[in-house]
Parts: structure tokens; C-alpha cells; sequence
């Protein structure tokens, strides 16, 4: 998927990452699943993918992974006794993730807009991979 852009700058919550990072296990988890499900529901927009040249077989694998991923996490989830503590970082991340369905329909769903967007998930899903491990590091401690 994808193609060159150059010079494309996509805004990108890090801040929040940062402070999810240092937060409690089930907090970090419960922000990953959150994160998926906003990451599945800009990605699964097949009838506003016309401007893209991506093999929409590799997009049909890649939400299949994510939901697969999404459920597992939300297994983790279910397990949990206590509430959030951390429940600020979901208006940010909606917040977020509304911002980046405006630039789509802003750049009316162009192959640039769809760029942005792709590149976007990817620093999100390498973020993601990183508070992940951390968690599991701090499970096994």
C-alpha cells in the first residue's frame, strides 16, 4: 500500500503516547484497544478509497489482523477489576482521529489524503508496538 508523498506532515499525538507509556498496564491496554478500533474505523472506508491504488485484498488482511488483535486485547480487558484512571487520553485520541478523518474529507479522499493517513497508522501502530512491550516487559517483573 502506498506511495511517495514527500514531505508530508501529519500531526500526531506523542504527547499522549508518552503519558499512556507511563501508565498503569490495564490503562496502557485499554488505550491500545481504543487506538485499534479508531485505526479500523478510518481504515475501513473501501467506498472512499477510490483515489488510492492499493490492492484492497492487503487492506481486507490487514483490518482482519487488527480486529483480530482488537478482540484479543479486549479478552485482557474483560479481565480487569478496577476502572480507568486515565480515561482523559480517550477524548484525545477521538479527538485525534476526528482530525485526521477531516483531512480526508477536507482533500476529498484524494490518493495524497489517503497517504497521510496511511502514514499516520504506521507511527501510530509503531507507537502502539512499543507501549505493548513495555507492557508485557512489566507483567513478567
Amino acid at each position: 500500500m502506498g506511495g511517495n508523498y514527500p514531505d508530508i506532515r501529519v500531526p500526531f499525538p506523542g504527547q499522549l503516547y508518552n503519558s499512556v507509556d507511563n501508565a498503569m498496564v490495564e490503562d496502557r491496554v485499554k488505550f491500545l484497544v481504543l487506538t485499534l478500533e479508531h485505526i479500523i474505523d478510518i481504515m475501513d472506508a473501501r467506498e472512499d478509497m477510490h483515489a488510492v491504488q492499493w490492492n484492497l485484498k492487503t487492506v481486507d488482511r490487514f483490518l482482519a489482523d487488527l480486529n483480530r488483535q482488537s478482540s484479543e486485547l479486549k479478552e485482557c480487558v474483560a479481565r480487569y477489576h478496577h476502572p480507568s484512571h486515565k480515561e482523559s487520553y480517550e477524548k484525545k485520541i477521538k479527538r485525534h482521529f476526528r482530525l485526521l478523518k477531516k483531512i480526508l474529507k477536507k482533500n476529498e479522499y484524494s490518493a495524497q489524503a489517503w497517504e497521510q493517513i496511511r502514514r499516520s497508522v504506521k507511527h501510530h501502530l509503531q507507537r502502539m508496538d512499543i507501549i505493548a512491550s513495555n507492557a508485557t516487559y512489566f507483567l513478567k517483573v
